[in-house]
């Protein structure tokens, strides 16, 4: 609400307080304003300058604002303060940044008639607003397809913020507070999640973005190496698959088992084929796919069936 006071005096002077905020009145310098003894109310004046301060009602911590002051008034200079910190000059626009919360702040500008000394001052309450800021999606780093799962979105705002989710290319859903349910489906790799944070007076309002996979595989599992080996020559074989997160594996030669999923294996003794096995685990789901590669021996003697190979895990 503002408030307009006439007086007919001029003297006096008022001392700066603490810097609470960044202030400035374009092309002008900073000096002290005059206020002089108790204003009294004087209509008729009021009504000739017609003083009033035009802006929004509210500010923003940390985002640039401005407010001017209007009068009826050619020849009228200007004196306008900022909870106490204040500028005089012809200018009637007043810059400022807010730096730290309150739950107010009140703008002051005065206005002096220079050719017939009548002075109108009149006030401006402005509310000040926090965000929103430091935005964060919370909630599980992995999905199971088919299982809903539960994500909250929190940040700062004063006095409050409104929440709208946005899953993959789908419209923005609100209604639903800060929290959203979620369900993959069993073909999806990943969901993105988006959620916005709008501050309910100033509509001002910032995202936050969440990719999060879905547990998946293992599938198209396959060792990769040589069909046919020879005799005495190192032979490297890599089990493969396709897993959400990264599969656990366990490899056999000809029962002989090794942890990981490389194995540099040399035959030394003319054999008919070794068989290798891999076993693929989902670290998440525990789920496995086994399977199997039959290796032949270049050269071998088909009457040997002792086995005699050099299996490492790499």
């Amino acid at each position: 609400m503002a408030k307009t006071y006439i007086s007919k005096q001029k003297g006096g002077h008022s001392n700066l307080t603490g810097l609470l905020l960044l202030l400035y009145l374009a092309g002008l310098q900073p000096v002290l304003s005059t206020d002089g003894e108790q204003p009294e109310l004087d209509d008729d004046d009021n009504e000739a300058l017609n003083l009033s301060i035009v802006g929004l009602d509210y500010v923003t911590v940390g985002v640039p604002s401005s407010v001017e002051c209007t009068a009826k008034c050619p020849e009228c200079t200007f004196s306008m303060s900022l909870d106490g910190q204040s500028a005089q000059g012809q200018g009637n626009a007043l810059a400022f940044t807010v730096n730290s919360w309150a739950e107010a702040l009140t703008v002051t500008c005065t206005a002096t008639n220079e050719d017939n000394g009548v002075t109108a001052t009149t006030t401006k309450q402005l509310r000040v607003l926090v965000g929103p800021a430091n935005i964060s999606i919370t909630g599980p780093d992995l999905m199971n397809p088919t299982v809903s799962h539960t994500y909250s979105c929190h940040a700062h705002c004063q006095p409050s913020c409104t929440y709208t989710w946005k899953t993959d290319n789908g419209p923005w859903v609100g209604g639903q507070g800060n929290v959203i349910s979620v369900t993959p489906q069993e073909m999806e790799n990943s969901k993105c999640l988006i959620c916005k944070a709008t501050n309910s007076v100033s509509g001002m309002f910032v995202t936050a973005t969440r990719n999060i996979g879905v547990i998946s595989g293992p599938s198209e599992v396959h060792i990769k190496g040589p069909n046919i080996v020879e005799l005495a020559e190192k032979n490297n074989f890599v089990c493969t698959a396709k897993c959400l997160p990264p599969c656990r594996y366990v490899s056999s030669v000809d029962g002989q088992t090794l942890r990981g999923n490389v194995i540099e294996m040399m035959v030394d003794q003319p054999l008919k084929s070794v068989t290798l096995k891999c076993e693929a685990q989902n670290t998440a789901s525990r789920k496995t796919v086994t399977v199997l590669k039959t290796v032949q021996i270049k050269g071998s003697d088909r009457n040997l069936s002792t086995l005699q190979t050099d299996p490492k895990v790499l």
